[in-house]
Parts: structure tokens; C-alpha cells; sequence
């Protein structure tokens, strides 16, 4: 619970804490909590608890699979099973039991290899040829929805496959004159009604079958692990904004937020891990310039801290100071291969409250940790300019365009000195690559234009002073020196008045 209250111009957020969870681990990604708390041991960054691909995988074979029919076989679905689907008629109740193990299966499967064996579907004249020799083929599936259907798995059955229902969307193949139906246990959580249609998604799947043809127009019947979200036009309705919009141009799955709506304020899980590195991914590999002008100069902290399932891909400029800069290695093949990421940088930034205070904690006294000049967030990025260095004590001055990941918890020293369950919570961000802030005449013009006008003026009143002083001297001579020596008409120079002494005058001397 967050509780907002205005004294004058000064804004206090209440930000109510939570206890560290049993068995959470302590090398959690970590950060700077205050000025005060910013003594992190550095070999505690960065280490997100994302579990091997492997471990998930339990005893299946290390070596690298060349198709998913290995992959169905070695999870008891085998060549017999898939023979069993008979082409030319839409899926129907003949195919429940093979299509449900499939189902049961599939969110096992290494995303990793899916991107591997994904083919196009571009051209799949080879599948209406010969459907048997392309069974359980894997393509990347790109269309638009027109249908959507959920279908109730048979009570018996239900507690084997530990799921009671599947959809099926029917998708307009994009680029193909061709119509596809997916078979999936889930949809983004905005499409519950089913009428929201005409939807652009992505999905990796496992070819089944050969519905109906009519008019040149075959159907294809597929198996996915997901459905992919990327809506191009914003839907106030069901939380579209021109943010996520965006996004889902980079390639941004949207649909992934969903996962990570019910864990703000919490620590981060193998349930953030999909959204995390695809944000990293679409916002870190984008143009700066383009992420910038669709950002929100400053961060609306209020709203993060307040409303953060509101939050989720909203597009904001983090300016600040970055207190720590920490390379972070990716270890997982799965992320290497899909994204071409083997590292990132986790950079601790603070940025200033101005006329807002923030007060974590339940004491209505103000007892609790509180912030007044600056709050810590977290920016994740893929490169680091030349003028921002790595450590884990430095002070420059940043702007980053980023998008907004989560609000999430992590152990402080400064909020444990106020109770030792308690965990701090921050705004995670996905940025683009910093730009370093320099304080100098090279970056602002007009300090170099001021100077020189300084310089310049001094110049001109120094002239102005010699001018004056040579025109006096003048003056003087004309008005002074030459009327005493001068020689009036009709006189001689005996006349002037200038006598010169005979002799030297030692008079003095006596």
C-alpha cells in the first residue's frame, strides 16, 4: 500500500515495506539505497537468480538437438502419436489426446532451440506436398488474430496435464495468402473477452497438422509455448499506450508484462527473466534519439512508486547521478543465441527529489527510512560511453532514455538500519546508452559567449582610459607648456623670458 500526502509545496510518499521472504537468496541484485547506504560489496551485484536452461530440463541430454521430434520422443511423444493426425480436416476431437500432450510438454522446450529450427512461413508449399514429412517442423509465426477460441479439457484429464482449458487463435499468416490456428494454453491477459481482434502477434511453433483448403487458402494447425503481443496502434481500453506501442515496433513482446504485473515490490525471479532481457534487448539495441523523443523528460516518480502495474514500458529519461557502474556477465546459451547478449551494466543512479520527500515504511511518525535530496534506481544498458566509467564508487553526472521494467525489492543497508526484514524498493529501468552530463564552457556555448563579451568589454574600457589620459596630456601641453614659452608676434627669442645661468650655481652647496 502506497499513501500520498501534500504539506505546502512538499510532496511525502509513504511507501509501506516488505519483509525479506524465506529462503530469499542474499546475492540478489543489490544497490546504493541513499548517500548514506551506498557500501555494497561488489561481488554481490548483479547476480539474478535466472536457473540454468538445463535444471529445467531435468535429465534430457546435453548435446544440441537438430529437431523437435527428438525433443517430443525423449518427452514420450512419438512418431506413431504425431501419424496420428489426419490432414485435410480441422482439428477436432480425434486429435485432443496428442494435441493436450503436446500442450502438457511444450513449455519445456528450450526457447533457445525454437529460435534455432525456426523456419519462415513464407513459403509452405512443401508442407501441403508432403504434411507427414513436416511434422512437428517449427516455424516463426507472424499474422494478425481473427478468431479466438477456448476449448475445456475433459474433467478426467485434468489433473495428468495440470491444465483445464487451451485456446486456439486463428491468425492471417502475414506475407502468405494462407490462415493458421495455434494452439496455446494461454493469451495475454487482454484478450480474456475475446474480442479484442485484428491483433499483430509472434509465436514459435510446432507444425500439427493440414486443416481445410478453400479457394487456394489452406489452414495450418500449430503448437506454441506463447503467444506474443506486439499491437501497433495504442487501446486505452486494455492498456495500450503509444509507449508500448513502441516497443512492440523494437520486437518487445508486450504480452510479457503480464508475468511481471503481480511481482512489483518484490524481489527478481525466473518469472521476470523473459521480459527482462527482451526489454534489454528491443531498448538497448534501439536508436538513442528515437527513444528519447518518445520519452517523458524526467521520471514520474510518484507514478512508479504509487501505480507501477500502470507503469510497466512507460518511456521516461533518467537524469541523475550514477553512483555505480557494475558489468554484468550472461552465462546462458539460451540468452547469448536469441539475443546476442553476453554482458550488461547495471548502473546505480540517484536522482533528485526536489520538492518531494519519500518515507518507506509503516510508522505514521516518520520513524522510517526517508529521502529527501535523492532516490535510487536501477538502469540496465548494453554499453557504457567512453566518459562513464565501471567501479562501484563514482559520481557522474548521466541521462538515459529507458523504459520502465518494474518496481522492484532489494536488501539496503540503509533501510536494514531501520529494521533488518525490511527490503528497499526502486524502480528497474531498461535504457539506452547513457549520455555523460560534462559542467563545462565546451558543452554550454553561451559560457564561452559570455566570457568573450567579459573580455572584449574589459578591452574597450581599457582603451577608453588611455584615450582619455592621451587627450589630457594634450590638453596640458597646449594650454600650459606652449603659451609659457611661447614667443609673442614681434618679439625675439632674447625677449622670451628664458634665461641660462653663466655658471653653475653651488650656492646650495654652502
Amino acid at each position: 500500500m502506497v499513501t500520498v500526502t501534500r504539506h505546502s509545496s512538499l510532496l511525502v510518499l509513504t511507501i509501506v515495506l516488505f519483509t525479506i521472504p524465506p529462503g530469499f537468496a542474499q546475492n540478489e541484485p543489490t544497490d546504493a539505497a541513499s548517500d548514506r547506504s551506498a557500501e555494497v560489496e561488489s561481488s554481490d551485484v548483479g547476480k539474478l537468480p535466472w536457473s540454468d536452461q538445463q535444471a529445467q530440463l531435468g535429465d534430457l541430454p546435453a548435446r544440441r538437438m537438430t529437431h523437435a521430434r527428438e525433443l517430443l520422443h525423449l518427452l514420450s511423444i512419438d512418431e506413431s502419436q504425431l501419424a496420428g493426425f489426419a490432414d485435410g480436416k480441422p482439428l477436432g476431437a480425434q486429435d485432443e489426446e496428442t494435441v493436450n500432450r503436446i500442450l502438457y510438454r511444450i513449455p519445456r522446450f528450450p526457447l533457445n532451440d525454437l529460435h534455432r529450427w525456426a523456419q519462415s512461413t513464407e513459403n509452405l508449399s512443401a508442407l501441403i506436398a508432403a504434411p507427414n514429412d513436416h511434422r512437428a517442423d517449427t516455424f516463426l509465426i507472424r499474422g494478425r488474430t481473427t478468431k479466438i477460441e477456448r476449448v475445456e479439457i475433459l474433467p478426467e484429464a485434468v489433473e495428468r496435464l495440470e491444465f483445464d482449458h487451451y485456446f486456439r487463435i486463428h491468425v492471417a499468416l502475414d506475407a502468405s495468402p494462407h490462415t493458421a490456428v495455434l494452439c496455446c494454453r494461454e493469451t495475454p491477459a487482454a484478450w480474456a473477452s475475446g474480442e479484442l481482434l485484428g491483433e499483430p502477434i509472434v509465436a514459435y511453433g510446432l507444425f500439427l497438422k493440414l486443416g481445410e483448403s478453400k479457394a487456394q487458402r489452406t489452414e495450418f494447425a500449430f503448437a506454441t509455448p506463447h503467444i506474443g503481443w506486439l499491437p501497433s496502434a495504442p487501446n486505452a481500453a486494455v492498456g495500450i499506450t503509444t509507449d508500448l506501442v513502441q516497443l512492440a515496433a523494437l520486437g518487445m513482446d508486450v504480452s510479457l508484462f503480464d508475468d511481471v504485473r503481480p511481482l512489483n515490490q518484490k524481489p527478481i525471479t525466473q518469472a521476470d527473466r523473459e521480459c527482462f532481457y527482451q526489454l534489454l534487448a528491443a531498448v538497448g539495441k534501439a536508436d538513442a534519439n528515437a527513444i528519447r523523443s518518445h520519452a517523458r523528460p524526467t521520471v514520474d516518480l510518484a507514478a512508479l512508486l504509487q501505480q507501477p502495474a500502470t507503469q510497466h514500458g512507460r518511456l521516461m529519461v533518467v537524469r541523475g547521478t550514477a553512483r555505480r557502474a557494475m558489468n554484468i556477465r550472461v552465462n546462458d546459451k539460451d540468452i547469448q543465441e536469441r539475443f546476442g547478449i553476453d554482458h550488461y551494466y547495471q548502473i546505480d543512479v540517484f536522482i533528485p527529489l526536489d520538492d518531494q520527500v519519500v518515507r518507506l515504511g509503516k510508522q505514521a511518525d516518520g520513524a522510517g527510512p526517508t529521502f529527501t535530496n535523492s532516490y535510487p534506481v536501477t538502469v540496465c544498458v548494453l554499453r557504457l560511453p567512453p566518459g562513464l566509467p565501471e567501479g562501484t564508487d563514482i559520481r557522474e553526472e548521466v541521462s538515459i532514455p529507458a523504459a520502465c521494467f518494474k518496481l522492484w525489492a532489494y536488501p539496503s543497508r540503509f533501510v536494514s538500519a531501520y529494521d533488518q526484514k525490511q527490503l528497499q524498493v526502486s524502480p528497474m529501468f531498461m535504457g539506452v546508452e547513457p549520455r555523460v552530463i560534462q559542467f563545462d564552457a565546451s558543452q554550454n556555448p553561451y559560457i564561452g559567449f559570455a566570457v568573450a563579451g567579459i573580455f572584449v568589454a574589459l578591452l574597450a574600457l581599457a582603451w577608453i582610459a588611455l584615450w582619455r589620459t592621451g587627450r589630457n596630456d594634450s590638453k596640458f601641453k597646449r594650454n600650459i607648456l606652449t603659451r609659457r614659452f611661447e614667443v609673442q608676434p614681434g618679439n625675439s627669442l632674447n625677449d622670451a623670458g628664458i634665461e641660462e645661468p653663466g655658471e653653475p650655481d653651488f650656492s646650495k652647496w654652502d
